[in-house]
């Protein structure tokens, strides 16, 4: 039988570590808890749960604190989690069945990031893929993890922070295989108290990262990512000023052309704005966000006819049912006077992602208007 270890870090979640525990035990055959300095009782719920428990002292280190539980765990196979991620309980079957295939790879999963926030870079709405796991979430944004992955001496996470087991991976030449079989997290919805204590504590570690890789690509852009969450702009743009210019040592990156043309549209610096984006969006097409953050400069510079092209250009990419480039084309619609059509539109969409406020209030508004109209050329 194929025997698979949850492993994970924590500090002071008592109050999540019980539902997480019970959630997936019927997942893990064995759960390492490495508890990095807590004062709550964690390490003893953890215990009694029937977790292993290793107590670790925290170094600033993701990747230290990782690889302890990775030299405690028995499983022919790792899953890494935190307390505030599940995976849900319709996908265990699937991705238990993949561990059965014997083939040494290292798995890629979703991370479905749940967020209230329509302002985040990357924000989404949610679809109903998870009805579960969304209810109560508006949106949501993605990123990618190497998670799943063989017990191997030869696989160990580095990096501070956003620590990756991909570069041992690499070194020992295994394949990457992405997989469907998500990670649903809550650390952004939490409060707001626990919320400014992760962006202060991810700062202080990018900027610890940073320190030690200053010409590492990632670090770079890990340091501008956490400044712009902290508030700090200037200091975001003089990283990403690099990271665009291709200073000597530094390859430019389209993540960094794409931060910085939204902070020059959002400054009002149109034409730089354009500049940047244009070259995200070239240099990666199949980046959704650099698309839209294009568009809505255009929108700003009151360039509909353009706005309506790259509309066409990333539909064909993305396709026309993407939530994201159908409220851009309410806007396009609004503004040049196709009422009746954007109502339409505005009220398809509201039925698709009936949590989506600001939709929803859109589309109330354009009825009122059509009702109107209508109820005035029946007079």
């Amino acid at each position: 039988m194929i025997r698979l270890s949850l492993v994970m870090i924590v500090k002071n979640e008592a109050e999540l570590l019980p539902g997480f525990l019970s959630h997936h035990e019927q997942l893990a055959e064995e759960i390492i808890v490495v508890d990095t300095g807590s004062t709550d009782g964690t390490g003893d719920l953890a215990r009694q749960a029937g977790a292993k428990v290793i107590c670790f002292d925290w170094s600033d280190d993701f990747a230290a604190a990782r690889n302890a539980g990775l030299n405690g765990a028995q499983g022919d196979w790792i899953l890494i989690l935190d307390a505030d991620e599940v995976v849900d309980p319709v996908d265990f079957s699937g991705l238990r069945g993949l561990l059965e295939h014997g083939v040494a790879r290292v798995m890629i999963q979703e991370t479905i990031n749940y967020c209230s926030d329509p302002a985040h870079l990357e924000w989404r709405p949610v679809v109903g893929n998870y009805p579960e796991r969304e209810l109560g979430q508006t949106g949501y944004f993605s990123a990618r993890r190497a998670g799943l992955f063989p017990n191997r001496p030869d696989l160990r996470f580095s990096g501070r922070i956003h620590e990756s087991i991909l570069p041992a991976a690499q070194a020992a030449g295994l394949p990457v295989e992405e997989i469907s079989a998500p990670v649903h997290h809550f650390g952004y919805v939490q409060s707001r108290g626990v919320n400014s204590r992760r962006k202060a504590r991810y700062l202080k570690l990018a900027a610890l990262k940073y320190a030690e890789a200053p010409l590492d690509w990632a670090s770079v852009l890990e340091l501008a990512t956490a400044h712009l969450e902290n508030g700090s702009v200037k200091q975001a743009i003089e990283l990403l000023e690099d990271l665009v210019e291709g200073t000597p040592g530094l390859r430019p990156v389209v993540r960094g052309h794409f931060l910085l043309g939204r902070i020059r549209r959002e400054e009002g610096n149109l034409k730089a704005a354009s500049v940047l984006l244009e070259k995200a969006v070239d240099q990666d097409p199949s980046f959704l966000f650099g698309w839209l953050e294009l568009i809505r400069c255009r929108a700003v510079e009151d360039r509909w006819s353009s706005v309506a092209e790259l509309l066409d250009r990333a539909r064909s990419t993305f396709g026309s049912e993407d939530p994201l480039l159908a409220k851009e084309n309410l806007r396009l619609l609004i503004k040049t006077g196709q009422l009746s059509l954007a109502a339409a539109q505005a009220g398809k969409l509201e039925s698709q992602f009936p949590h989506w406020k600001e939709i929803v209030a859109l589309s109330q508004r354009l009825s009122q208007i059509a009702d109107s109209s209508g109820t005035a050329g029946n007079s």
